[in-house]
């Protein structure tokens, strides 16, 4: 593939400045069907869909459509583009390097072989970390880049060696081509992918090729293939340029005095010179581009000359007769007095080229949407021009028996815009322009009509841009924001406002927020006004009218009134093990709370925000879960946060949990803890007869003491333990034994 590109500034070699001069108007790469162009830093692209023209979708556009810049270009300034089978590679002014479209290969070069509809940013984790890219080429199914020290990198598909790295592996990241070789102590200086191989020239003018060569594209006079580059066969000439095609396997070179050579298919295994019989006689040629079905070149007057097959009208002569001999490009159309500076021959049967203004023209085929002009025609013999694409973001304005119409420049100009046509349908009505915005008068009150758009240049007009209803004769448009926002007790004061040659009075439908009037002020504007209160809080919707004797407008228009939460008192706070619970929290304020809960809470008891400013304790406490609960429930939202603590007291009947016997030996002290869960904490008392010598401590509920010596024997005693919530006995045995 041929790269027709704006050198980078400041990033290239001096041995290569003269290889890399800017060339003056736009950019442009034609691929296996798609067509790209970079203007004044930006790529478009057309052709068919799949997300080779990389606009973030994967339909098909006959007109130029912009290359996505939301994503990996936002920022970047584009300096060259190249287009390969289904895919498009870029450099910007920083010498990196952008790819988009299929990836079965890893012809994006990002490190995977998923297809993207926008473009990605290519590996620079490996072999370009570092690197300053000067050149980009995209071959049928790879792509190589140079750098500023002129050495190559491709990635891609790689069977045939079309990578030059020693290899038959594709690659989804940049690999270094080989330099082991021919290429030792060379600098590259200019680039050119192919069907399944890869050429370069280096800073002397030689040729160097590598990958397939069975139809001798290599240029060797060899037909083997090679997996590192070998040197074209071309002695005593001093090569300035180079390219590829991507359809078919084919190379073509210019040399320094303007003469051309190609060589693979329907040519030799060695570069054969191209006749200079008949058009190209005494012509200097400046530039080439090979689809290996046909060949196109531009000599030093921007005149451009075609070869080859010519079943569509790709020779661009006003014939479809094919020719083994350079013809004339036709200029009596759309090329008259046009100097060209650009040429790409495309996929198999069409050719596109670049004027010096930056406008782009293209023939042949038309199947694939290629020639760009937004027409269904099947194919052209002479140039059309490409776009402009048609203006955007149309807009009217309704006034008396009129309408204000404007809008935004085309994304690809295709040359200098030379004015602006926007219609009123039905009855035709229209004015013309030089800027951006004109008024179509004529029209009749209290009809709606589609207003389009479209751009001239000097040879051509761009497709209509989308139609954008209007109703002329309301005279009146609301002039101020749909919407507002207040807070909740705080002062405020909106103006509504209405435009009109009579000014409307305005009227309201929708409920206020209390402590919210509405009033019509009778010069076009009225006051939405006061102090949000009581319960108010969310969102007003309202409708506007604004009527006079010339018409009538409506506008829907949202009140937000906000409000920091609050917290709503917290119900009864106790609840008892074994018996469901459920306290509601409730929060006000806008935008609507989320609650959450900070604290142990009992067993089987949970926290729950429902999303819509309330929410739940509830549960049933399992048993043993009986205490009492430190909880903080906080509200929170942009318009602030409220807590509120309090404690859950869950109740719980007694249960005696110690044993219900002990032995003791007259004479030794002993003491024994007698336990009892529940809440509130029951008191534990005891009955019955003890021991001489041994005490129940009610305060601590233990039996404590030293039975006195004669005392030996079963003391039967009753343990009770009793809350607020029930009472519990126990049967306990006492035993005291002789030492």
């Amino acid at each position: 593939m041929l790269v027709l590109f704006m050198a980078l500034p400041g990033l290239l070699p001096a041995s290569q400045a003269a290889m890399a001069a800017p060339q003056p108007g736009a950019s442009i790469t034609t691929g296996y069907y798609q067509t790209c162009a970079i203007e004044t830093g930006q790529a478009y692209c057309w052709g068919p869909g799949g997300g080779q023209l990389g606009d973030g979708s994967t339909a098909a556009s006959g007109i130029p459509v912009a290359v996505d810049t939301t994503s990996a270009l936002a920022g970047k300034t584009l300096a060259q583009v190249s287009a390969g089978d289904g895919f498009t590679c870029a450099l910007d002014t920083s010498g990196r390097a952008y790819c988009w479209g299929v990836n079965d290969h890893g012809e994006l070069g990002d490190g995977n072989t998923a297809g993207t509809t926008e473009p990605v940013a290519v590996d620079t984790s490996g072999a370009l970390a570092g690197k300053t890219l000067t050149q980009i080429s995209a071959g049928q199914q790879h792509a190589c880049a140079l750098d500023t020290a002129g050495q190559a990198y491709c990635w891609g598909l790689n069977i045939y060696g079309a990578l030059g790295d020693g290899t038959t592996t594709d690659s989804s990241i940049p690999v270094a081509v080989d330099t082991s070789g021919v290429l030792a102590g060379k600098m590259l200086t200019n680039l050119a992918g192919g069907e399944t191989s890869t050429c370069a020239l280096d800073a002397s003018g030689a040729a160097y090729c590598w990958g397939d060569n069975d139809l001798g594209e290599l240029g060797d006079g060899t037909t083997a293939n090679s997996t590192v580059p070998v040197t074209v066969d071309l002695p005593g000439k001093t090569l300035t340029s180079i390219t590829g095609s991507v359809s078919a396997r084919t190379f073509c070179a210019l040399d320094s005095s303007g003469s051309a050579y190609c060589w693979g298919f329907r040519n030799s295994d060695v570069p054969v010179p191209v006749g200079t019989d008949g058009a190209l006689a005494g012509k200097t040629l400046t530039q080439i581009s090979t689809s290996g079905f046909h060949t196109c070149a531009l000599d030093s007057t921007g005149t451009a000359y075609c070869w080859g097959d010519n079943y569509y009208g790709e020779l661009g002569d006003g014939t479809t007769a094919s020719s083994t001999l350079p013809v004339a490009v036709d200029t009596t159309g759309a090329l008259a007095g046009k100097v060209l500076t650009q040429i790409g021959t495309g996929g198999y049967f069409w050719t596109c080229a670049a004027d010096s203004t930056g406008a782009v023209y293209c023939w042949g085929d038309n199947s694939q949407d290629a020639l760009g002009d937004g027409t269904s025609i099947a194919s052209s013999d002479v140039p059309v021009q490409a776009g402009p694409s048609p203006p955007t973001s149309v807009a009217a304005v309704p006034g008396n028996r009129s309408a204000v119409v404007s809008w935004a420049a085309p994304a690809m100009p295709g040359g200098s815009v030379t004015g602006y046509t926007a219609f009123a349908s039905p009855g035709g009505e229209l004015c013309i322009t030089a800027t951006t915005s004109c008024t179509i008068a004529g029209l009749t009150n209290q009809t709606t009509y589609s207003v389009t758009v479209i751009a001239h240049t000097a040879t051509t007009n761009s497709s209509a841009s989308a139609p954008i209803d209007v109703t002329p004769g309301s005279g009146i448009s609301f002039v101020s924001n749909p919407y507002y926002t207040a807070a909740f007790g705080t002062a405020f004061s909106f103006t509504v406002s209405a435009s009109g040659s009579l000014a409307p009075k305005i009227t309201r439908k929708g409920r206020l927020p209390s402590g919210v009037t509405f009033t019509d002020n009778g010069d076009g504007t009225a006051a939405l006004a006061g102090t949000p209160s009581h319960g108010a809080a969310g969102q007003y919707p309202l409708t506007f009218t604004a009527e006079s004797s010339a018409g009538t407008a409506t506008q829907a228009f949202t009140l937000t009134v906000t409000r920091a939460p609050a917290l709503t008192r917290i119900p009864a706070t106790t609840g008892a093990v074994n018996t469901a619970l459920n306290m509601p929290l409730t929060a006000v304020g806008y935008p609507v709370p989320a609650l959450t809960e900070s604290g142990t809470l009992p067993d089987g008891v949970r926290f729950t925000d429902h999303g819509d400013g309330t929410g739940a304790i509830s549960g049933t406490p399992a048993p043993g879960s009986g205490d009492r609960y430190p909880i903080t429930v906080t509200a929170a939202s942009t318009s602030g946060t409220a807590t509120r603590s309090f404690v859950l007291k869950i109740d719980e009947a007694p249960a005696i949990t110690s044993a219900n016997s002990t032995t003791v030996a007259t004479g030794y002290i002993f003491s024994f803890l007698v336990t009892a869960t529940g809440y509130p904490a029951p008191k534990i008392t005891e009955s019955g007869s003890l021991p001489k010598g041994v005490t129940f401590k009610s305060a601590t509920a233990t039996l404590h003491g030293i039975p006195r010596a004669g005392t030996s024997g079963s003391y039967p005693i009753t343990i009770t333990a009793k809350n607020a919530v029930g009472t519990i006995t126990q049967d306990f045995t006492l035993t005291v034994t002789a030492p």
